[in-house]
């Protein structure tokens, strides 16, 4: 039997955090409404913020646009936007942090996170550390599964809009 430990948890998150990252750009590649590929290139050369920015603006065209959509799907859609940015800057710290190996104060066995961050405006080096342990993940993979099922459920939206007869 197999124990989940912080490294399995770790890179379950990152795992998952590049399907909501596609999914965000299948959304963008739906909403241009044009040849995918093109789209898929563009949206290659934009990092995950600037995507977010782009996927919030053509759905709030979209939504303008189209007869039979729901205005208030606009101000929705934007808190999810939201949601994905926070769920993208804890990506980058996961990331972009140093790992060493630790264990609790119980004998569990986890990681130490230290992230460092050079503040512009004081010129000083803020260091942060975060002890992981598995569990330590829960809250951020429920986010992520939460809110991949929130993208999901506007693409098919989305879907529903553009071809109101299909269905």
């Amino acid at each position: 039997m197999s124990t989940v430990t912080a490294y399995h948890q770790l890179g379950r998150f990152i795992v998952l955090f590049q399907h909501l990252e596609e999914s965000v750009n299948n959304l963008l590649e739906l909403l241009a409404d044009t040849e995918g590929e093109t789209v898929r290139i563009l949206v290659h050369e934009l990092e995950y913020s600037k995507r977010l920015k782009t996927v919030d603006a053509l759905f709030a065209r979209f939504i303008d646009l189209r007869k039979n959509t729901d205005p208030l799907a606009k101000t929705e859609f934007h808190k999810l936007v939201v949601e994905l940015g926070k769920l993208g800057e804890r990506r980058n710290e996961l990331v972009h942090s140093k790992y060493n190996p630790w264990i609790n104060v119980h004998g569990r066995e986890g990681l130490l996170r230290t992230n460092s961050k050079l503040r512009g405006s004081s010129g000083e080096r803020e260091i942060k550390e975060e002890e992981l342990q598995p569990e330590a993940f829960d809250s951020d993979l429920l986010k992520l599964s939460a809110t991949a099922k929130s993208l999901e459920a506007f693409r098919c939206k989305v879907i529903d809009w553009l071809y109101p007869d299909a269905t």
